[in-house]
């Protein structure tokens, strides 16, 4: 079942108080305007909402002048006895109400404008002065919007931590089951990051998948990318802090590949583009890769060696099992073994098959987080994951959870637990940590 949420709860506030306001006046108006016009401009975000009570303040000026004008018109050229015509020429100037609002540039004051335009000409007394009757149905209006800004505007005084750094996976994290971050869990994270907390995520995705999972998520702390290989700047969509390997390291890897006749794919950065170098593709795994990848705008995929000039970011393959193990083995034997980090995990989509995936021994999801905690000059680290390839990002922490639906392996090194991914927990923990006084959590 989906929850009430504040914005549910902010707009019974503002249409109770509508209410009230209309009884203080001595019941002068109808306060169900200013219910429908609170209802209307009540906004997930404050700053949403001044704009949303400036364009539809507008809107309520422009659909009361229209209104008094057809009033006026009406009277004059339309009898009393014929609806039918009245009707019309009220759906007509529909057309030029919001063909209006869209040639100033302000389409979200549409709605309201005929919100107001209707209510002033379909409900009228045949016996009102028009003059009167528009302006109680403006002011009506208006008061429904300025509440409903009170009352989004309106919060207690609460404690920030913006000395936290919060690192968290996505995938089992902060993702749920159906592979999306809840629009609760989307509007809680903006409405800390507005108010500076320093939120990130640490995940073995690219950027052409990672950015539309975080559509709309207003994250301005560099997102950790490639085992720490990189950081990402979504908001300029550019990879900063690059932990570059060795040229004479990646040619000695890339012959290990070449001399067991395998592919693997190479990454570079050039232009901000990620470009990925592969030979041949020999398993149907790695053409399920290319295939759902190959269009993607963020990166792109390049049949043949990779350029003298051009410095390595990582390399990964993907093979069975037992083909992997024997890669990793002729790896580490290597003089330059020393200086590359080498991760083995299971394909969880093609059972039997395995990732490799090579990085920069500087390049580590714990270096780069401690690369982050020194950048921010924050005092503490709270990280979350749900998987044993996580572990070193909640070692790198100082403080850290597991969520319900980790992996047993991770589960069993003793990290607090909280609960299931599909309850928002990651973004309810972070809400709790940022908002609490010192020392609240040990």
């Amino acid at each position: 079942m989906p929850k009430v949420g504040m914005r549910i709860f902010k707009t019974f506030i503002a249409v109770y108080l509508c209410f009230l306001i209309y009884l203080l006046r001595g019941e002068q108006g109808s306060p169900f305007y200013s219910a429908i016009a609170a209802i209307l401009c009540m906004q997930p975000y404050v700053s949403n909402s001044f704009k949303v009570a400036m364009n539809r303040t507008l809107g309520t000026f422009i659909g009361g002048a229209m209104g008094l004008g057809l009033l006026i018109f009406e009277r004059s050229f339309i009898p009393v006895d014929m609806p039918m015509l009245q009707y019309l020429v009220v759906s007509l100037c529909v057309i030029p109400l919001i063909y209006f609002t869209v040639a100033i540039k302000k389409p979200t004051a549409s709605y309201i404008t005929c919100v107001v335009f209707l209510s002033i000409t379909v409900t009228h007394g045949a016996d009102v002065n028009p003059l009167i009757f528009t302006i109680d149905r403006i002011v009506d209006t208006l008061i429904g919007i300025f509440v409903s800004l009170g009352v989004n505007a309106f919060h207690l005084p609460r404690r920030r931590n913006r000395k936290i750094l919060f690192v968290t996976n996505l995938d089992g994290s902060l993702l749920n089951s159906q592979v999306e971050i809840s629009s609760y869990s989307r509007i809680k994270l903006n409405t800390m990051i507005r108010q500076g907390a320093l939120i990130t995520i640490a995940t073995t995705r690219s950027a052409e998948t990672l950015l539309p999972l975080l559509e709309g998520v207003e994250i301005k702390v560099p997102v950790i990318m490639m085992n720490g290989a990189v950081w990402y700047d979504l908001q300029k969509r550019s990879y900063l802090s690059c932990k570059k390997m060795n040229p004479e390291v990646a040619k000695q890897l890339i012959d290990v590949f070449e001399k067991r006749e395998l592919n693997c794919f190479t990454h570079t950065i050039i232009n901000d583009v990620l470009h990925v170098y592969y030979t041949r593709l020999i398993n149907p795994v790695e053409e399920k890769i290319y295939h759902s990848k190959k269009r993607l705008p963020e990166q792109s995929y390049v049949c043949g060696e990779v350029p003298n000039d051009q410095s390595v970011l990582s390399i990964m393959a993907v093979d069975q099992k037992v083909t992997i193990v024997q890669v990793k083995a002729a790896i580490m034997k290597l003089e330059i073994a020393s200086a590359v980090n080498v991760e083995c995990y299971p394909d969880d989509q093609h059972p039997g098959y395995y990732f490799i995936e090579i990085t920069s021994r500087e390049a580590s999801v714990k270096n780069a987080i401690m690369d982050m905690k020194a950048r921010y000059a924050t005092d503490k680290v709270i990280a979350f994951g749900n998987d044993i390839r996580n572990a070193a990002m909640l070692e790198a922490a100082d403080f850290a959870y597991v969520v319900e639906n980790a992996s047993i392996e991770l589960k069993e090194m003793g990290w607090p637990q909280i609960g299931a991914n599909d309850d928002d927990v990651v973004v309810k923990t972070i809400s709790r940590h940022f908002y609490a006084k010192p020392g609240s959590f040990k």
